[in-house]
């Protein structure tokens, strides 16, 4: 029995994977088109920040902060109380979160031009005006997004993983629908237009999945609910520490804003790659795992918990310790291929791949902190993340002003601040995770971490040196590109492979004996 739940689980995992990278790629090719067509300069920097601003705002206002607070209230209640109690907390829940999102829309929609102004100091007059235009259009997406979240939530909860991993899929596919048939015809609104129409599909493609599982949405809105109260306590703190990512953004666009044009896209691409390939797998494992942990820590398994964060760790840093190694090898050949397209040109790639490279360096960091962050919140610890994600935003303001200021690094210095950031924060978070739950951090888990950052550098190494020879017989297009890369990778992962084999990596042993 415990064999048959451990496949069923690899398979939703593994399926759940392949969704996400579908949906990432997309993403990906979502923002190839629109460096093909903008390229890298005024046109891109406007679109690009426009994009960014309501997704800055939502992470730091209500983003992480319904799926991290609602899930283990509302397992909690499932657990405990029964469905008929967890469904009135969700509609209570829907309706409070729903009025809030209004209330951040409206307040954005009034305050545009001073947030961009604000964000993006080092932009012209012009540049923020017109800036400010388009984020009026995509500020009510808020609430649909606010929503769309929540029903994440509400279907994983149910077991349904399936449906949550597509959403991003559809809306990605409306976007490159949108600018495969219209391209600049119809202008920077038309992409935004697009935009918003493809966030409110997130919300739309979920319903029926809802209602399947028998969920009915009934108006209620008690602020008095016990759930509400829960919610509330974990909320301020869950918020505080998702601040990181969205202002380790705020701090590139500020700094990047007064490097020229072209600077804040460039940042921006090279950091939505870096995500999108750790997204692919911590983000799958973490919505995967996340309702589980909730349901361990409600159920005082201690043992059960220490297990699934341990194991969900195992997966990821193996699988990330490849993917940077890569990347910090093959940064410029990575975004010559990915973007180099249209009005997207060779200096372009140059400006990206630095800041790739330096991104590259803290994938790992990123990864431990995605799913260690949900191991706090599933025991409803918000407060221990908060002040480690403060001290992290410190640490990056510090070695952006060092790394910009002092050592001239410029757009690299950038990215190695959001790299150092995420690794100080993902070392906190294991020697603390440990003082709410004992052996989640075992010796032999560190030691091997320790081993694949080893496997790791040699892997970098092996790419590094056989796209030097290969670039140096050959030279070509595109696919010739393409070919290099794929022939300085092969290699590498079976480095990476053996290297992991003969240091005797006990995470592949289990890893091994689960599959």
């Amino acid at each position: 029995m415990v064999e048959e739940k451990s496949t069923k689980a690899v398979k939703t995992v593994s399926f759940m994977t392949v969704i996400v990278f579908c949906a990432k790629f997309l993403g990906l090719f979502r923002e190839i088109l629109i460096g093909s067509v903008y390229g890298q300069g005024y046109k891109s920097d406007v679109l690009n920040t426009s994009t960014q601003i309501p997704l800055l705002l939502f992470d730091m206002t209500l983003g992480v902060a319904i799926l991290s607070t609602f899930v283990p209230v509302f397992n909690n209640f499932l657990c405990r109380d029964g469905r008929e109690r967890a469904e009135k907390f969700a509609c209570n829940f829907i309706s409070v979160i729903t009025v809030v999102a209004a209330a951040v829309s409206l307040l954005g929609i009034v305050f545009s031009k001073q947030i961009v102004g604000a964000i993006a100091g080092g932009y012209s007059a012009e540049k923020v005006a017109e800036t400010a235009t388009l984020l009026r259009i995509l500020f009510p997406s808020i609430i649909f997004t606010a929503v769309a979240y929540i029903c994440v939530g509400l279907l994983q909860s149910y077991g349904e993983f399936n449906i949550p991993s597509v959403i991003s899929l559809v809306s990605n596919l409306i976007m490159i629908a949108y600018l495969v048939i219209f391209g600049d015809r119809l202008g920077l609104t038309g992409v935004i237009v697009s935009m918003f129409f493809a966030w409110v599909m997130q919300l739309v493609i979920q319903l029926p999945a809802l209602r399947k599982k028998g969920f009915k949405y009934r108006l209620s809105f008690d602020i008095h609910d016990s759930g509400i109260k829960d919610v509330a306590k974990l909320a301020l703190p869950i918020l505080i520490s998702s601040w990181v990512q969205p202002i380790c953004t705020v701090i590139n666009t500020a700094f990047g804003s007064r490097m020229g044009d072209g600077a804040v896209s460039a940042l921006n691409w090279a950091n939505k790659i870096y995500i999108i390939m750790v997204g692919v797998f911590a983000y799958a494992v973490t919505n995967f795992i996340f309702p589980k942990l909730s349901r361990q820590s409600a159920g005082d398994d201690d043992e059960g918990f220490a297990k699934t964060t341990r194991s969900s760790l195992g997966w990821v840093m193996i699988i990330i310790g490849i993917i940077s190694a890569l990347f910090v090898a093959l940064s410029q050949p990575i975004i010559k291929v990915v973007f180099e397209h249209g009005a997207f040109s060779a200096k372009s790639t140059q400006i990206t791949a630095k800041a790739l490279f330096y991104y590259s360096f803290g994938m790992l960091g990123y990864a431990v902190c995605e799913i260690l962050n949900k191991s706090f919140y599933a025991i409803k610890d918000g407060i221990t993340p908060m002040i480690i994600s403060v001290l992290g935003v410190a640490v990056n303001c510090a070695s952006a002003y060092i790394l910009v200021s002092a050592a001239h690094m410029e757009i690299g210095g950038l990215a190695l601040a959001s790299a150092i950031s995420s690794i100080f924060m993902a070392v906190c978070l294991m020697i603390m995770i440990n003082r709410r739950k004992k052996n989640v951090i075992t010796a032999l888990f560190v030691a091997d971490m320790v081993k694949i950052v080893i496997c790791g550098a040699a892997a970098a190494v092996t790419a590094h040196f056989v796209y030097g020879l290969v670039d140096k017989i050959t030279d070509g297009g595109m696919f010739i590109t393409l070919m290099k890369l794929c022939a300085a990778a092969v290699p590498s992962v079976l480095v990476y492979a053996v290297s992991a084999l003969l240091t005797r990596i006990e995470l592949l042993k289990n890893i091994r004996r689960k599959a």
